[in-house]
């Protein structure tokens, strides 16, 4: 019993750990880049937990990064951006990068990159929708977009540069310093066994 509890609490504690550090990271990333307009480290250190830890890791840290960026910055528009693109991010790339294949992590990067724009545009006529007529919200919509089209550009080719050079680099990195959880995309899973395990024992 008191094994079964050890390990529990143990998993339970460095996944913790591991998710809060993750977390970290991002924001850390985000403000070191901050100061070069549409230029972000996030998406490649998105994927590459992703794909090196799994979804189980990738999107809780995601969401903790988007409430820290919330609390740094405030509520805005792109608040809601943040929380569908970084998670949806966050699970793609647990799903679709295993292993670490640095083509597809590139695409993922491009297209990602590209909806980001389009989801800007999107929550920005969202949050205006009261202020305007219905028909106009498709005019405001292209106008927005097309507005920050030179961005999305430098976004997009800054993001695949970024991803091409630092993606392999990086997942070495991560196999060298966690590799009991490399490739794990069922941590949550892990957990409540352990807890059953201890249960049992206890009633036995």
């Amino acid at each position: 019993m008191l094994t079964a509890r050890n390990k529990s609490n143990k998993t339970a504690t460095l996944y913790v750990v591991r998710v809060a550090f993750m977390a970290a990271t991002l924001t850390a990333f985000k403000l070191a880049l901050s100061f070069v307009p549409n230029v972000e480290a996030v998406t490649l250190i998105i994927c590459v937990y992703g794909s090196a830890m799994g979804v189980a890791y990738a999107l809780p840290a995601a969401l903790i990064f988007c409430t820290a960026e919330l609390a740094i910055y405030g509520f805005g528009s792109w608040a809601l951006l943040y929380y569908v693109y970084w998670s949806l991010l966050a699970i793609v790339s647990g799903l679709l990068l295993k292993g670490g294949r640095i083509p597809l992590a590139v695409i993922t990067s491009i297209v990602g990159s590209a909806l980001f724009g389009v989801l800007s545009a999107c929550c920005d006529t969202l949050f205006i929708v009261t202020s305007l007529a219905p028909s106009r919200l498709g005019d405001y919509w292209i106008a927005y977009y097309i507005r920050g089209l030179y961005f999305d550009v430098v976004h997009i080719i800054s993001n695949a540069v970024i991803m091409s050079v630092l993606y392999a680099p990086l997942i070495a990195v991560i196999k060298r310093a966690a590799p009991s959880a490399y490739g794990r995309t069922r941590a949550p899973r892990l957990m409540r066994r352990l807890v059953f395990l201890e249960y049992s024992r206890e009633c036995d």
